[in-house]
C-alpha cells in the first residue's frame, strides 16, 4: 500500500502542469490523457501583443475627483498612466500587479474629508506566460502559477480577477485602502479587484 501511494505521489508529479511545457522554439505541445488543461497554445495568439490597462473596478463606488459622482471603476475617477502588458516572445511578460493603485482619505484639518488615490509602478521580476485557450497563466519563477486572467472572445481585452491579498498597492506600508463612503463614514477596503487590458 505504501508504494501504491509513493508511485501515485511521483506520478502526479510528473503530470503537474508546470511552464516547461512552453517550448520558446515554438514547437507544439502534445496532450496527454490526464494533462489536457495544461497544453499550450504553441505559439499563443497573443505573442507579441501588447494590451493596456482601461479598467480598475473596485467593490465600493468612490469619488476620487470630487465631481460628486461615485464610481466603482477607478479609472474613470483618475487617470493613471498607461501601464501596458507586452507579451515577448521569450514568453515573458510584466506583472500586472505591480501597476499600483492605492486609496486613502485626506483631511484638511477643519473635518472636511475626501477621497485620494495614488498610482505607480514597481519593478520587478517579469512573468512567465502561457496561453491555454482563453486562459493566460502567468508563472512566477518560472514553475509556480500565480495567476490568471481571461481572454475575451475577440481577444482584445484580458481580465484579471484579484483578490484582496494580490492589490499590493492597497496593502504596503506605502500604499493605503481607506474608503470614503457616500454617507462620510471612513473603512478599510477589503475586496478584491477587476482589472482590465485593452489591445491597443
Amino acid at each position: 500500500m505504501k508504494k501504491l501511494l509513493i508511485t501515485s505521489i511521483l506520478l502526479g508529479m510528473l503530470s503537474a502542469c508546470n511552464v516547461d511545457d512552453v517550448n520558446s522554439d515554438l514547437i507544439p505541445v502534445q496532450a496527454t490523457e490526464n494533462n489536457t488543461d495544461c497544453v499550450p497554445d504553441n505559439p499563443p495568439s497573443i505573442l507579441g501583443r501588447t494590451y493596456f490597462r482601461s479598467g480598475f473596478v473596485i467593490d465600493a463606488p468612490v469619488d476620487v475627483n470630487g465631481d460628486g459622482v461615485y464610481s466603482t471603476n477607478l479609472m474613470e475617477e483618475q487617470l493613471c498612466s498607461d501601464l501596458s502588458l507586452s507579451f515577448s516572445d521569450n514568453f515573458r511578460v510584466s506583472n500586472p500587479t505591480l501597476d499600483f493603485v492605492s486609496l486613502y482619505v485626506d483631511n484638511d484639518g477643519n473635518g472636511n474629508l475626501s477621497q485620494r488615490m495614488q498610482c505607480w509602478h514597481a519593478d520587478g521580476t517579469a512573468n512567465t506566460y502561457m496561453q491555454v485557450g482563453d486562459t493566460i497563466k502567468f508563472f512566477y519563477n518560472e514553475n509556480e502559477l500565480q495567476f490568471t486572467g481571461t481572454l475575451s472572445e475577440d481577444e482584445t481585452t484580458i481580465t484579471f480577477e484579484f483578490p484582496n491579498e494580490l492589490l499590493f498597492g492597497f496593502n504596503f506600508n506605502t500604499g493605503g485602502n481607506e474608503i470614503l463612503l457616500q454617507d462620510g463614514s471612513v473603512l478599510e477596503y477589503e475586496g478584491g479587484a477587476v482589472v482590465t487590458y485593452t489591445l491597443q
